[in-house]
């Protein structure tokens, strides 16, 4: 497993990285600390903006930002289960900094901190570790502190947020990765969107159809609650109908108080294009806990290659 961390000197990203060294993966880890270096166009004077000395900014900063990355090195290094440490401090805007070393590292996880628990902190996510969350190629982690700062980073209740499409499997794949404590609840949570948009006389017709996928979504998720017992995880299934998903599984995680919400991702296809920009964003963005949201790399590069050449043929 090859995690990036984005490290800064915030309290969200020193979170993050806690939350991240204390995951208990299976098999030794190797990081990868990326601290950005992201110059100024100006600085104020106060009476006018002057241009910066780039050169001497950029050397001050990288030098300060080298120091403070080493140390968080030094000590990842002293825990058992990390394998290697590399350390990055890359120049140039945050988000595309994080996306290229990601790519360069072959990074199976990206971890940032988000900024907090309030309306306004959480549009301020909108900005580096949204972007990072919601264009990385490869699974993201995006860390909320918990609203007591005392409490220990760990987990105790996941919740996985079920769409009956591949990325399910995906999830499974996620937890067998870890040594999950036979204590952790597992939330599996299916929501069926009500379709209240459509007319009256719309419903009622598709009413067969609504009962047909009902019970499919029934089997799904105790098929998937098998496959979790049989790695002995403590399990629980939820079959909820609302009139919005996401915020449905933000408030499913809100009421259990989830340390961790995790969510697919795909882009092969239509409904899980929608499922990403409604729900898996929606998500991430109000949850008041950790959001992981999965994803496959090479489904990934092979979505963008197929819009890429749809691009070109004009279909």
């Amino acid at each position: 497993m090859r995690i990036l961390l984005a490290v800064d000197s915030s309290t969200y990203a020193q979170r993050a990285v806690e939350f991240a060294s204390h995951l208990p993966f299976r098999k030794p880890v190797d990081f990868d600390l990326v601290s950005v270096v992201a110059p100024p166009m100006m600085v104020d004077t106060g009476s006018m903006a002057m241009p910066l000395d780039f050169g001497a900014f950029l050397d001050i900063e990288t030098d300060r930002n080298r120091e403070a990355i080493s140390i968080l090195a030094k000590d990842l290094e002293s825990q058992d289960h990390v394998h290697s440490v590399h350390t990055h401090v890359p120049i140039g805007p945050p988000t595309s900094s994080l996306l290229d070393v990601a790519e360069q590292s072959n990074a199976d996880l990206i971890v940032l901190g988000a900024i907090g628990h309030s309306a306004i902190e959480r549009v301020l996510l909108g900005s580096v570790s949204d972007y990072v969350a919601t264009h990385a190629d490869t699974s993201a982690l995006v860390v909320r502190s918990p609203k007591e700062a005392s409490v220990e980073p760990g987990l105790q209740k996941i919740m996985l947020a079920l769409s009956g499409h591949p990325e399910d499997e995906r999830m499974l794949l996620w937890l067998k990765e870890l040594k999950v404590r036979p204590n952790v609840e597992i939330h599996l949570v299916r929501i069926l969107d009500r379709f209240t948009f459509y007319r009256q006389d719309l419903r009622r017709h598709a009413s067969e159809i609504w009962e047909s996928q009902y019970e499919q979504a029934q089997t799904q998720i105790l098929n998937f609650e098998t496959k979790l017992q049989a790695l002995s995880l403590n399990t629980e299934t939820h079959l909820v109908e609302a009139d919005h998903v996401g915020e449905a599984l933000v408030e499913y995680s809100r009421r259990h108080g989830c340390d961790l919400a995790v969510t697919g991702d795909s882009d092969s296809g239509l409904l899980t294009r929608v499922f990403l920009g409604s729900t898996s964003r929606y998500v991430l963005r109000h949850a008041d806990c950790s959001v992981l949201i999965v994803r496959d790399k090479e489904d990934r590069v092979q979505a963008h290659r197929q819009i890429a050449e749809q691009s070109m043929t004009g279909t």
